[in-house]
């Protein structure tokens, strides 16, 4: 074996490692993402140009430079600029997106990928429901998986949901839509023990989006299943998603308070905000009358973008996630396709599981600063460089159709 081929098969092992992490901390995320990256790198150096992979080109390319470019300006007009400044590591995590496509871009490696990603999804939620289950199984201890924190665990089976869904929906390989649905199933159980309204909400939405695209009437039964979630569902379940919305229940006021208290911090520096910094000692000067926690972050994306980073932050965080919807959409014709079956159907399915996946993420994002947790990042910008890889999967298998056709015997 060649030097090239003996980097490329152990950037493809990182690969698939980095893949399996994504349900866990963030150390091992790291560590595969660095190793993979390194050793990605080497391979394509030590590969001669006329066979050397082209690195993709996706729409999130210039929106990253775009994304760091506000962390830039943002950190330079900050009232510390030093420690602004000191941690861009969320900032260059969109590059996953590219490498993630790389090493999907092979039809093949696409699929184990998919599968790695579909099994993580399945086995940290029983991990999750286990636990849950042997520290009483209540409200009182709520699932966390091997995050260690149940809205991240959250997050994260909220990103793996709507994937499942689709694969479960689309995949006509019974081995493949029986083990997806094994993986909603279980996903589904352990959002539940999280008893993250958020995470639901995300979760909620991405299947709708996912049904919306497959089956239309499926979006009015989902609504109705939902609605007698709500109306039956006993315990501590059932009272955290009949008072989901209700300002006066448990921690919703103290939420609304501190989006309060974000829109004043905008308000006083609208273009730049007030600089990536520890929220603890700034929100205390802040706070609204009625709050009473002292809290790092304010619970819903939008608002802290616009605190910290002002409008600049906003534009550029719009700018960076339009791009990512864009790179993982099934496209317009999609329910053609469907009908016709002109493409792969795992390819379709993770296409549309993606992009479902991301707009529940931006329901979540109304609740939470998700889109700061980088557990959750890592999560968002491999699947969305798997997705864009799969839109080559199809062509590849047409080709080897037609080589096979070509190298045929004539009949006789």
């Amino acid at each position: 074996m060649t030097p090239s081929a003996t980097l490329a098969r152990i950037s493809a092992v990182f690969f698939v490692l980095l893949v399996v992490s994504l349900g866990g901390p963030i150390a091992p995320m790291g560590i595969a993402s660095v190793g993979c990256a390194v050793f990605t790198l080497a391979w394509l150096v030590a590969t001669p140009a006329a066979s050397r992979p082209r690195w993709p080109v996706t729409p999130v390319q210039l929106a990253t430079f775009g994304w760091l470019a506000a962390f830039v300006i943002v950190g330079v007009f900050s009232l510390e600029p030093a420690r602004s400044l000191a941690r861009p590591n969320k900032f260059f995590m969109p590059l996953l997106v590219a490498l993630a496509a790389l090493h999907g871009a092979d039809r093949r490696a696409g699929r184990r990928a998919l599968a790695a990603y579909l099994g993580m999804g399945a086995a940290t939620a029983l991990w999750g429901l286990i636990a849950w289950w042997s520290h009483g199984h209540s409200y009182l201890w709520r699932a966390r998986g091997l995050s260690h924190h149940y809205m991240t665990y959250g997050g994260q089976l909220q990103l793996v949901f709507p994937v499942a869904c689709a694969v479960a929906l689309l995949a006509r390989s019974p081995r493949w839509r029986w083990g997806a649905a094994l993986t909603v199933a279980l996903t589904g159980a352990a959002l539940a023990a999280t008893y993250t309204r958020s995470s639901w909400l995300g979760a909620f939405g991405g299947a709708g989006v996912v049904l919306g695209f497959v089956w239309p009437a499926g979006v009015a039964a989902l609504a109705l299943i939902a609605a007698a979630a709500v109306a039956f569902t006993p315990g501590d379940f059932g009272d955290r998603l009949r008072h989901m919305f209700d300002p006066a229940h448990g921690y919703n006021g103290e939420r609304i308070l501190m989006w309060r208290a974000g829109v004043k911090m905008f308000l006083e520096r609208p273009l730049t905000g007030f600089g990536l910094l520890d929220m603890h000692g700034l929100y205390d000067r802040y706070m609204v009358p009625g709050a009473t926690e002292k809290v790092g972050h304010l619970h819903n994306a939008y608002v802290q973008i616009a605190a910290t980073m002002g409008l600049t932050g906003l534009a550029a965080f719009g700018w960076l996630y339009t791009t990512l919807l864009r790179a993982a959409a099934p496209g317009v014709a999609f329910a053609r396709r469907l009908r016709e079956r002109s493409e792969d159907e795992l390819a379709m399915a993770l296409r549309l599981g993606a992009f479902a996946a991301l707009a529940g993420f931006l329901v979540a994002a109304c609740f939470e600063w998700n889109f700061g947790d980088e557990e959750l990042l890592y999560h968002v910008y491999t699947l969305v460089g798997l997705a864009w890889a799969a839109r080559g999967w199809s062509a590849q298998v047409d080709g080897v159709a037609a080589e096979r056709a070509d190298h045929a015997e004539p009949a006789r």
